[in-house]
């Protein structure tokens, strides 16, 4: 998850969670040092936030020093309304303020800010799985040109709502951003002597606030949760029911447990089979409501400790030697289904390319006029190659990404018949008492292997599509979008949905459920998914953003604050 020149320990987190996962993101470093000059995550405007914050400070330390000579109540209000005001300039998103701050001194992105880019578009294809997936139940079936003939499912345009690949694409960027230090240290040119005391302070500091740096932000969005479970805004239809206007899948929720203390115990109880039981014990058991989508969370963790085994273990091979073994054990891992690990190193191969990418060219010696000309139609030819491989390469990632969960839905899936047979046998196929098969783990770990190896190598592609502002913004808030996502889909999402259905007329009320029923009908469902569709767009999703948005300032950044704090305390000095 880097996004700046100097590289630290990340993600995520994305990020790395998150997309998930992260530990402190390059990016977040940069973001930090402009926040402190802009103050724009406490609702300044940058360029007038110094001398803003220096009138404030100086106000209210008058009012506390003449107290007495101020009018009985005007300090109290004064505070308030100071507050109130940074409050309310808190709450609007960071995008709207930067653009009334007018031109600022941009920092260059980084070479690897086109990761940020992919972790954001990765996690906006992550939302809209979520919410698109509610209501349908044909979006994920493969596209057959029979019962599905939508252009939506077809390969490579399913991407926009697959979210299963973006899973993998999240675990890539982690490895990278993880070991990316790590490999800076252990590569350094012209030295064959290895920096041992730098590498253990990287991997120690990285190793022990992995745990904090994935989980505190999953705390807040479990607390968030109860309060909300408490207001009753997730009861906009029963519990255990499912509505007929939710044609698509139910997520699990926390149920009302009667009162705010009760619902703190749930959620505490809930949260320590998600943060202990399943992340460290590997309790598989253990079904936790609050927030089912952060079940990454717990393999992010597990995936990142053994990549530092993986760091150390390799820290003293050849950097050649190091260049053919991790393929070799992705290659071993994703085998065996062990996709999770596999993706992570392949993120720590990708780190040790780009290292060799940093390195400094070798000046080009003095040549006659025929061996230049020879030389360029060489690097000409050799240029058009690699553009040409890269695109194969990009392409058939996008198609195996593609790959389909449900498998039995159809048996004419646009060639994915033919991969199924080709899985190794430690995937399973299917079964009765199955929701899906587990191919897809498979061919689409090796889609998003074959999509991360093409970008390294394009940065063209990069800078068009990764590196604009808007697919930049998306990175940097990513980890606090898939926590928040949940939230609103299942609360706000689902009264949108209900309330513009009521107005158009698509829904009944039901006296026997005593719920609001789909009316069924042709012309009745094009108008249901209308109202679906125009929703999201129109509201559910820009309340996602914005969500999202102050949760990245208000708790994201502010986790990544404290564990510097933390880390400046607890840690021995050199």
């Amino acid at each position: 998850m880097p996004t700046s020149q100097e590289y630290t320990e990340v993600p995520t987190a994305d990020w790395d969670l998150g997309a998930l996962d992260r530990g402190r993101r390059p990016s977040e470093d940069t973001l930090i040092a402009r926040s402190t000059r802009n103050n724009s995550d406490q609702g300044g405007f940058p360029g007038r936030e110094d001398k803003r914050l220096q009138s404030y400070k100086a106000g209210l330390s008058g009012c506390l020093t003449n107290l007495k000579s101020i009018p009985g109540g005007y300090d109290i209000l004064l505070l308030i309304r100071q507050n109130f005001i940074a409050f309310i300039c808190f709450l609007i998103p960071s995008f709207i303020t930067s653009w009334f701050a007018g031109p600022t001194n941009k920092s260059k992105l980084s070479p690897t800010a086109w990761l940020d880019g992919l972790r954001g578009l990765a996690c906006v294809a992550v939302v809209i799985h979520h919410y698109a997936y509610g209501y349908s139940k044909t979006l994920h079936h493969p596209y057959d040109g029979e019962d599905n003939k939508y252009l939506i499912q077809l390969p490579i345009i399913k991407l926009i709502h697959h979210g299963p690949p973006m899973v993998k694409i999240f675990y890539i960027i982690s490895g990278f951003a993880l070991t990316v230090k790590a490999v800076r240290i252990t590569s350094v040119p012209g030295l064959s002597i290895l920096d041992s005391p730098a590498l253990l302070r990287n991997l120690s500091s990285s190793i022990w606030k992995r745990y904090l740096r994935l989980f505190m932000p999953c705390a807040a969005g479990f607390l968030l949760c109860c309060f909300m479970a408490t207001a009753g805004l997730f009861e906009v239809y029963p519990i255990n029911t499912h509505p007929t206007w939710i044609t698509g899948w139910i997520e699990r929720r926390p149920p009302m447990q009667g009162g705010l203390w009760n619902q703190l115990v749930y959620t505490f109880w809930d949260f320590y089979a998600f943060a202990v039981e399943v992340t460290f014990f590997g309790a598989s058991d253990k079904l936790y409501n609050t927030d089912i989508h952060l079940w990454t969370i717990p393999i992010e963790f597990r995936c990142s400790l053994q990549l530092f085994v993986l760091v150390v273990g390799g820290c003293m091979l050849r950097r050649l030697l190091r260049k053919i073994y991790i393929p070799i054990l992705c290659a071993f891992l994703l085998y065996n289904n062990v996709w999770g690990l596999a993706l992570f190193a392949f993120g720590y191969f990708l780190g040790e390319l780009h290292s060799d990418m940093m390195a400094t060219p070798e000046l080009p010696s003095p040549l006659s006029g025929t061996l230049n000309e020879k030389r360029d139609r060489f690097g000409r030819l050799k240029s058009i190659l690699k553009v040409i491989l890269h695109t194969i390469m990009i392409i058939a990632g996008l198609y195996l990404a593609s790959y389909p969960r449900d498998m039995k839905a159809s048996k004419k899936t646009s060639g994915y018949q033919f991969l199924l047979s080709l899985t190794p046998p430690k995937y399973p196929i299917g079964g009765v008492n199955t929701r899906y098969d587990h191919s897809n783990d498979f061919w689409q770990s090796i889609g998003t292997i074959l999509i991360a190896w093409a970008l390294l190598y394009m940065p063209r592609v990069q800078n068009l599509i990764l590196c604009n502002r808007p697919v930049q913004y998306f990175g940097k808030i990513s980890f606090a979008l898939y926590i928040m996502h949940g939230h609103v889909h299942r609360s706000l999402g689902y009264w949108v949905v209900l309330t513009g259905s009521r107005l158009v007329g698509v829904v009944h009320w039901n006296k026997k459920s005593g719920q609001w029923d789909l009316i069924s009908g042709h012309d009745k469902d094009q108008i249901h998914t209308a109202v679906v569709v125009v929703g999201w767009l129109l509201i559910t999703f820009p309340v996602t953003v914005w969500s999202a948005d102050v949760f990245w300032r208000g708790v994201d950044m502010q986790s990544v604050r404290f564990l510097r704090w933390l880390e400046s305390k607890i840690t021995m000095k050199e």
